[in-house]
Parts: C-alpha cells; sequence; structure tokens
C-alpha cells in the first residue's frame, strides 16, 4: 500500500516563501524600490565570487592572494551560481532564502526523530490529537517565522547555507544513533558547515565527542575505528586546504576576519556578550528565551541521562549551550544582530517545545496541560509570541538594505563618478565600493590586508607611521572612511589629507558610522 505524502512539508515550503515575500515587501517600502542586500559584509562576498568566477581564486584585488573570506564555501557556490544568475544581489537572496527553507524542512525532519523517541515527553500525551507531526510542524513553523532568521534568508549571506549543514549533520548524526550505526554522512555535511563559518569547527568537535563517548558506552569503538579515522580524513581533506592557505598567506591559520573583528583567546567569558546574546533570544520569542535559560538547568540535571536514553538530544544541547560560550572568549562581536548566533535558533526552538512538552507534564502544569490537551491551538501562542519582532525584524531588512544603499553604494557611485580605475583608495568597508568599481583597494580594517593587522601589535605612534607608509607606499589616492575609527591618524596625518564629500544617514540602524567621509591625499604635503 502506498503512503500518503506528508503534506507538512509542503506547509514549511510555504511559509518559507511567505516570510520571504513579506520581507521583499519591507525592503521594497523602505529603500523606495531600490532593494538591495542589508550589509556591506554581501558585497565582499560578491567581489570574492566575481573574480573567482573569472579564475581569480579567493583574491580580492585581483593579483593578490589574501585569507579575508571566513566563509570559502560560500564563496564557492556565489561565483558558480553566478554564472547563471549573473545579479548578484539577486543570486544571493535566491541562495540564502533556499537554505532557509531547507534549514526548516530539516529542523522538522529532525523533530520527527526526537518526538518520536520512547523517552520523548509527548509519550505522556498519548491518546491525545497532538501528534508528532503536529508538534515537529509547530517547531519548523516557529522556525520560518522566527525574524532574525528569516532576516538572514534575505541577507544574501553564508548563514543560512551554515544553518542548513549543521542542521542536515544533526539530522544524520541522530539518525544513526537511533539505529545504532555509524556512517560517514554526518562528518560531510559537517565538514561543508566548517568551510561555510569557522563555528562549524566546534560543531565538528562537539559531534566527535558525542559520537565516541556513544561508542565507548556501547563498546564498539573497536568494531567502527575505520569508520572513525575515515571520518577524520574526510573532515581534514575537506577542511584543511583553506586553512593551510589561509597559513601560507597570512602565518594564520584563522582567517584575517578572525583577527580584524577583534578575536582572540581570553581566560573569562565576556559576560556582556552573553547578555546581549540572551536578550535576543528573549526578543525573538519570550516564551522560547525562558526555556532557553531552563536548558541549562534541565542539561545538568539529566547530564548522566544525555548519555543514556536521551542521547539523541545531548549534540543539540552542547550545540546551544557552548557555542555561546565559545564565542564569548574568543570574539565575543554582537554585530549585526548578534548574527553569528543566528544559526543557533532553529536548534533553540526545538529544544524550547521539547521543554515546554516537559514542562507541562510536571505536577503544578497539570491544568495547563488539559487545556492544551484539549484546545491544541493554545500551542499557536509560542508562534504568535515571535511575531512582534517578526515584524521588528522586517522593519530592520529594509533600514538596513537602505543605510547600505544611502552610504556605502552612493560613494561608490561617487567613486565611479569621480575616480579613475587605475587609481587605488583606501577604505574601512570595502564591500560596495570595491564591487562596483573594481578599484585595486588598501583596506583600513585589515580583513584584506593583513599588515594593518601587524601594526596593531606596534606602540601606537609606530602603528600610526607603518598605516600612512603603507598608504603613501600604494600611492593611496583617496580614503573612505569614518572618522571616530581612525582619530589618532588624522590627528597625526589629517593635515596630508582634503575633504572632499560624504554619506551621511539620517537614521542609522547597520552601518558603523553616521558619516562616512572621502578624503583627497597629498603625501607630499609636510604635516606640522
Amino acid at each position: 500500500m502506498k503512503k500518503n505524502p506528508d503534506k507538512n512539508y509542503l506547509y514549511i515550503a510555504l511559509a518559507s516563501i511567505v516570510s520571504c515575500i513579506f520581507y521583499l515587501i519591507f525592503e521594497y517600502i523602505f529603500t523606495n524600490g531600490q532593494m538591495g542586500v542589508p550589509l556591506d559584509d554581501t558585497w565582499i562576498h560578491f567581489q570574492f565570487a566575481d573574480n573567482f568566477a573569472k579564475g581569480y581564486f579567493y583574491q580580492y584585488n585581483i593579483g593578490e592572494y589574501t585569507a579575508g573570506t571566513t566563509s570559502p564555501l560560500y564563496v564557492i557556490v556565489l561565483g558558480i551560481t553566478s554564472l547563471v544568475i549573473n545579479n548578484f544581489i539577486i543570486n544571493s537572496v535566491i541562495l540564502s532564502s533556499l537554505f532557509y527553507t531547507l534549514s526548516c524542512i530539516f529542523i522538522y525532519k529532525i523533530s520527527l526523530l526526537i518526538f518520536q523517541s520512547e523517552y520523548s515527553p509527548l509519550k505522556y500525551f498519548d491518546n491525545t490529537k497532538i501528534s508528532v507531526k503536529l508538534i515537529s510542524l509547530l517547531v519548523a513553523i516557529l522556525t520560518a517565522f522566527t525574524g532574525r532568521i528569516v532576516w538572514s534568508a534575505l541577507s544574501g549571506m553564508e548563514t543560512t547555507m551554515f544553518t542548513f549543514f549543521c542542521i542536515a549533520g544533526v539530522y544524520y548524526h541522530i539518525r544513526n544513533l537511533k539505529s545504532a550505526k555509524f556512517n560517514l554522512l554526518p562528518t560531510l555535511f559537517l565538514s561543508l558547515a566548517a568551510v561555510s563559518r569557522p563555528e562549524g569547527y566546534l560543531l565538528f568537535v562537539l559531534y566527535g565527542l558525542d559520537v565516541l563517548a556513544n561508542l565507548i558506552k556501547d563498546k564498539a569503538l573497536k568494531a567502527n575505528l575505520l569508520k572513525v579515522i575515515s571520518a577524520v580524513i574526510l573532515f581534514s581533506a575537506v577542511t584543511l586546504p583553506y586553512l593551510i592557505f589561509s597559513y601560507s598567506i597570512s602565518g594564520n591559520f584563522f582567517p584575517n576576519t578572525f583577527r580584524g573583528q577583534g578575536g582572540g583567546f581570553s581566560l573569562l567569558p565576556d559576560f556582556n556578550y552573553l547578555r546581549i546574546g540572551v536578550i535576543y533570544f528573549f526578543r525573538d520569542n519570550f516564551i522560547v528565551g525562558l526555556l532557553y535559560l531552563f536548558s541549562f538547568y534541565y542539561y545538568i540535571k539529566y547530564f548522566k541521562e544525555f548519555y543514556g536514553k536521551l542521547k539523541e538530544l545531548n549534540l543539540i544541547f552542547l550545540w546551544i549551550l557552548v557555542l555561546p560560550l565559545a564565542m564569548s572568549i574568543l570574539i565575543p562581536n554582537w554585530r549585526h544582530h548578534v548574527r553569528y548566533l543566528i544559526p543557533l535558533l532553529p536548534f533553540v526552538n526545538l529544544i524550547a517545545v521539547y521543554l515546554l512538552l516537559y514542562v507541562l507534564n510536571l505536577n503544578p502544569f497539570q491544568k495547563l496541560k488539559m487545556q492544551v490537551i484539549t484546545k491544541r491551538s493554545l500551542l499557536s501562542l509560542l508562534i504568535i509570541g515571535s511575531l512582534v519582532y517578526y515584524i521588528v525584524y522586517a522593519v530592520a531588512l529594509g533600514k538596513n538594505t537602505d543605510n547600505i544603499n544611502n552610504q556605502q553604494v552612493k560613494l561608490a557611485n561617487w567613486v565611479k563618478e569621480n575616480v579613475g580605475k587605475n587609481e587605488t583608495i583606501a577604505l574601512n568597508d570595502i564591500g560596495a565600493i570595491t564591487f562596483i568599481n573594481k578599484n585595486r583597494v588598501i583596506d583600513m580594517a585589515g580583513l584584506i590586508t593583513p599588515e594593518i593587522l601587524k601594526y596593531r601589535t606596534y606602540n601606537w605612534d609606530d602603528n600610526l607611521d607603518s598605516i600612512n607608509y603603507l598608504l603613501k607606499k600604494n600611492n593611496v589616492s583617496y580614503i573612505i572612511i569614518y572618522d571616530h575609527w581612525f582619530t589618532e591618524y588624522l590627528n597625526k596625518y589629517g593635515n596630508t589629507l582634503t575633504y572632499v564629500t560624504s554619506a551621511v544617514l539620517e537614521d542609522n540602524t547597520i552601518c558603523g558610522g553616521i558619516e562616512m567621509k572621502v578624503y583627497k591625499t597629498n603625501f607630499k604635503r609636510k604635516k606640522d
């Protein structure tokens, strides 16, 4: 007898498409029909991908190799697909929206595995109309209507691609646990995640520890040793090339962006970063935020069970609890709506629904549980809790994109009209201005000009002198920067610069400053 197809997949895809269209309408309104992307970082990807498609592998300035991207795989994917869709804005938004939809579908598939488990709290809802499919659909729709996730889907960035590979890797890991087998599918997807975002390395380490713990507990490590070695070889084959490339170019295994954004190592976590991260979880959905905090207690209380009957949940809990802590130690950067934690949100939603069912089974909440059983619509309150910031981030997408258009794209067009193609310019935001004009650039933030990062280790005067020498040596004709990023440099060498024009934002929601200024250089002029 033929199985009926699961219509929930269609509902999830429709919810994702509707969300994207809804957000694009807001973007159209706030940009007066100009459209675009909400981050200068997206334009950076465009430049890398465009050069990649033309045969200039990992070069921002043609002829100059650089480890300036944290997502080498996205550069490849965006570059290859640009051969079919030549408009990078449309191409990137289609890609990030597609991976967003796939993420919603695969979190549904994970939810089916989790909630049909023998130890699922849903078992205590037997003989009710609250089914595994209904609860799993709730997780998927909750994810589709989480504002920050939809924002990332329309950002044209690698965020949703990374999210999908993480979810797919976890999905196949849980399948392996349920079937008591070990194969290379989780490793394949987690390898792709690692070359999509550096955080993927952490997820692979957590996955490896979880696999080893289960194999040792089941006394199956010896029988699967060859497969474990094969997994390590596969992960290394996918991830090592870019690490080696990065080290050969910059002397560091991690890309320039890690150091450029203040990455390092601290013995203590940045508690302010953790506080802000939790605040954003509460903004996404207040109920989910509460249940996320409760997950710390739940994991500690049932710690031993996560290496027993709750083993299918262990990697998910580890991921949502460890990543924020790791980020607070290594790179506590909460810019762009704390976008480096956005890939956790589908997992956070799943765990929130799981813990909600757990809480409803506790004695003090039996009356509420009966209400939920008799009125299944009460479950929709969880989704309704996301609607406020679902609208907020739709507005944010429009305003963020308008900011980029009115500052970076505006100055890119000024450069097109006033600066020769053979002139070198120095920038602190290298995306739109470089992609639109193709001038050779010096990156004042150091992402593609690692000398700048090296100079930061010097004492202040030597640092400023070295920056100025770098600009003179490269015959930089214009410097386009935020003044407050380079106050000391302007104080010392401002007399060798002539202010030309600027782009001022009325309401800055995403850029590094309200006013970005253009200066003409005159290095022959003596400083006072």
